[in-house]
């Protein structure tokens, strides 16, 4: 992680303050929520509240391995965020869909947004539906992250067909195909 001087002096003075971002690329749309009682208006997308934001431990690992983490968003009536409202989601189209979890900094005495550090990115599996006797109805994203993304096979082929189809105008594999083997002997000539 790379923070400014500005955030670095107010963590070694204790006093910065840190909100939780969430930002869902769904299919019909890019969502945000924030863990504040405001909205944030940041990177082009309004970050709304969203009541009772709970994100699971973030591990670190080396390796290829998607890491598994988890997303709560228990019901705030005062918010609009209702069981029916969380039960909508089930009409988007959420399925290995982009999730970014964030901290903002904000300076303690100004509010003024001073860094935003993207902790984890990941893609949404699978969505579940919680009735808890204590904090209500919830709405918990089980996602994975992005090494995913190596596992995944490439249907691309070398060709002009294909590179043309991904950059026109780039001639790059234009002697692929024409290109002939040339043998070379090594050592004593035969």
């Amino acid at each position: 992680m790379t923070f400014p001087s500005s955030v670095l002096d107010l963590l070694d003075e204790g006093r910065v303050d840190v909100r939780g971002l969430i930002k869902s690329a769904f299919g019909t749309g890019t969502y945000g929520f924030i863990k504040a009682q405001t909205p944030l208006a940041w990177g082009g997308l309004t970050y709304q509240p969203g009541g009772v934001i709970k994100v699971s431990d973030l591990d670190g690992s080396m390796g290829t391995s998607a890491q598994q983490f988890t997303v709560e968003l228990a019901e705030s009536p005062d918010d609009g965020l209702t069981p029916d409202v969380l039960k909508t989601i089930e009409m988007e189209d959420y399925r290995d869909r982009p999730v970014t979890i964030y901290d903002a900094h904000f300076h303690p005495d100004t509010g003024e947004l001073l860094h935003v550090e993207p902790l984890r990115r990941g893609y949404v599996d699978q969505l579940r539906h919680e009735e808890d006797s204590g904090e209500g109805y919830k709405l918990i994203a089980d996602c994975e992250t992005r090494a995913l993304d190596y596992t995944r096979t490439n249907g691309r082929k070398r060709t002009m067909a294909d590179q043309a189809r991904r950059s026109p105008g780039d001639d790059f594999y234009i002697n692929a195909a024409t290109t002939g083997r040339e043998e070379i002997l090594w050592g004593r000539n035969r």
